[in-house]
């Protein structure tokens, strides 16, 4: 059962999310797209179909695209690159770069097709703690980005995931994982699920949470905040008033916070309610 979640900002820029809590539909590869990669990180993906393969999710190769080229890995390897593949034989767009793993830099996007009418494309992918690519970041803030695949580490995967959209579509440098504020986090997260109410810890000073807060209260799963909430967070888009307050904020907190040039860190909590299963996440944002 869904629960409705009242929007809520209060000083020092935080924001809880009322967001739709039910399932999120997943896109599959393969069919008549080449087969994907797999998740070895000098693996390449499958030629042909349609499409060239999507690259594996970890510092893979694009495969070569019938009309399309592939698109790169989801993030390289530490340190690593996850390239673009090539553009097919009928003017093709060339796949674009995979995000630069965590210290590396990210590849260039895959080349133009030959023999078409129209040249294909070819596109760097923001990094993820590394370096652009050929081609640049170009600032998309209505951008749509399919999770990275899971580290095992939720807290990791929220950092990960708003960072995602801070460097693919914002152009902004990543957030540190502020991992001491972590264990304040989860205890917010648990406190604001006992009192009911987003964003009560932060209010009430219960520990060190930074200076500023989003909230996703109540949802469904660990999986759903990472891939769903935070997507619909961004969403928000940039406000259409600077200084944003009051109602303004209220629309577009949650944006506000991912990209305030002033925060440096993050720290994502997380808490699940025994028994009805709802989790309780804040993101905590801090200088």
């Amino acid at each position: 059962m869904r629960r409705a979640l009242a929007l809520t900002a209060v000083a020092l820029f935080v924001a809880a999310c009322e967001l739709d809590t039910g399932e999120i539909p997943t896109e599959e590869s393969g069919g008549t797209s080449g087969v994907p990669g797999g998740t070895g990180g000098s693996s390449q993906a499958g030629i042909g179909g349609t499409n060239g393969g999507a690259g594996g999710t970890t510092g893979q190769t694009g495969g070569s695209g019938g009309t399309n080229g592939g698109a790169g890995g989801t993030t390289g390897g530490n340190g690593g690159t996850a390239a673009g593949g090539s553009g097919g034989t009928n003017g093709g767009t060339g796949g674009a770069g995979g995000s630069g793993g965590k210290g590396g830099a990210a590849a260039t996007g895959g080349g133009a097709g030959t023999g078409g009418s129209q040249a294909g494309m070819s596109s760097g992918g923001a990094p993820v703690g590394g370096s652009a690519g050929a081609g640049g970041c170009v600032e998309n803030l209505g951008c749509e980005l399919d999770a990275l695949p899971s580290t095992g580490d939720v807290h990791q995967d929220c950092v990960d995931r708003i960072n995602q959209f801070r460097t693919v579509c914002a152009c902004l440098e990543p957030l540190e994982r502020w991992t001491e504020g972590e264990a304040c986090a989860d205890q917010m997260a648990e406190y604001d699920s006992v009192q009911d109410e987003a964003h009560a810890g932060f209010r009430d000073d219960i520990c060190d949470g930074g200076f500023g807060q989003n909230e996703c209260p109540g949802w469904n799963s660990e999986t759903q905040v990472v891939e769903g909430c935070l997507q619909a967070m961004w969403d928000e888009g940039p406000p259409p008033t600077d200084p944003c307050n009051g109602q303004c904020f209220q629309d577009h907190g949650h944006f506000i916070n991912m990209t305030n040039p002033d925060h440096s860190r993050v720290a994502c909590g997380f808490y699940t309610v025994p028994g009805s299963g709802d989790v309780w996440a804040v993101q905590n944002f801090a200088r």
